[in-house]
This record gives C-alpha cells, sequence and structure tokens, in this order.
C-alpha cells in the first residue's frame, strides 16, 4: 500500500527541503494554481515524490489542496504551516 505525503510522514521534512530548493527559494518558480498553470501546478511536488519510494501522487496532491496547497509554492507556504 501506498503512503500519502503528508507533514506527519517520516519523510515530510525531505520532501519540503527538496520542494524548496527547486523553487530556488523564490515563489516566481512557481507554476502557479491549476487556474494558472493548469496540469503544472504541481510540477515539481510530483517530480520529486515520483523519486519516492510508495507514495501515493494523487492522493497526496488531494491532499494538499484540502490543505490550501494548490500549487507548489503554496505546500510550503500554507500546507508546511497549517498542520
Amino acid at each position: 500500500m501506498k503512503d500519502v505525503m503528508t507533514p506527519e510522514h517520516p519523510q515530510w521534512d525531505e520532501f519540503t527541503e527538496a520542494l524548496g530548493k527547486a523553487l530556488g527559494g523564490l515563489p516566481g518558480r512557481c507554476d502557479g494554481d491549476r487556474g494558472e498553470a493548469g496540469p503544472n501546478a504541481h510540477r515539481h511536488a510530483k517530480q520529486i515524490l515520483t523519486k519516492m519510494r510508495c507514495i501515493d501522487i494523487e492522493q497526496s496532491l488531494d491532499f494538499f489542496e484540502d490543505n490550501g496547497g494548490y500549487c507548489d509554492c503554496e505546500i510550503l507556504f500554507n500546507v508546511d504551516r497549517e498542520i
């Protein structure tokens, strides 16, 4: 069974660190939410989660959006700090 990436997941810090690096520490590197970027809204998150083992990417993306992570930078700004 695959895991959902949440702040409680043991690899959360690894995930958020990699996501921050992918964004270069700048929100301007974010593609925007689905309204702006369409399927690229979580481009960096998908790439990182794909490299991690046993992560359910679609359920993780649903979790992020349910918690304010509508794009890559909002995962860091909202999900990482809200939970």
